[in-house]
């Protein structure tokens, strides 16, 4: 049997068999709702996109809220014939010294490792290092040689051999792309020269 009710007045509730038609409005001309219909609604809990502990230290200022909460893995990498050259080389590249870690420091960055070739000579997974994006230089990083390359604390294209410099202007897509990121020290003194040059000009009135 199946109950029928009104919510907005006092008419008797009508009852039907199983699979009898729903009755038709009550005589105040409301309609009647099933029981399930008469129950109020749950209350909706909205879904976490993030964890509770992470959203107090975001409240309390602890930590940066980020759009997703999602940790980026780095994807492995083969270092196996850019860490040969290294070992092989002895010494930083820059400052020729052979007492601390010698590390692989990407000219240009991780960004331009390509896939490597499986057996059956399709892209897998892995990326691999090639050895003329690399150049041996100090650490451990981010001290060392290794982090004045990797944070633009140094010139060293002068540094570089002639296929490792072909090399970045492959991946740098022009020669002087290729100049700028690996002579950033000098790159930003002629920033900061034109620009003073242009504020001499501008005080003149010379192009007003």
């Amino acid at each position: 049997m199946t109950r029928y009710a009104t919510r907005d007045c006092d008419c008797p509730d009508v009852v039907t068999g199983h699979g009898g038609k729903r009755p038709d409005e009550c005589p105040c001309g409301n309609r009647f709702l099933t029981e399930a219909q008469l129950r109020p609604p749950r209350p909706h809990t909205p879904l976490r996109s993030i964890s509770k502990k992470r959203q107090e230290e975001i409240d309390a200022g602890e930590r940066p809220h980020t759009g997703s909460t999602l940790k980026q893995k780095e994807p492995k990498r083969d270092w196996t014939d850019a860490r040969a050259k290294v070992d092989h080389e002895g010494c930083c590249r820059i400052c020729k010294r052979t007492d601390l870690p010698l590390e692989a420091a990407h000219a240009l960055g991780r960004e331009h490792d390509e896939p490597k070739l499986g057996k059956d000579g399709w892209p897998t997974k892995e990326l691999y290092v090639h050895p003329d994006r690399i150049i041996p230089a100090c650490g451990p990083f981010p001290a060392g040689c290794h982090g004045d390359v990797d944070h633009n604390r140094v010139n060293y294209l002068q540094y570089l051999s002639l296929a490792e410099q072909i090399k970045a202007v492959e991946d740098a897509g022009g020669i002087e792309a290729a100049r700028i990121r690996l002579e950033p020290v000098e790159h930003n003194a002629e920033v900061d020269r034109d620009r003073a040059r242009r504020v001499e000009l501008e005080a003149a009135g010379v192009g007003a």
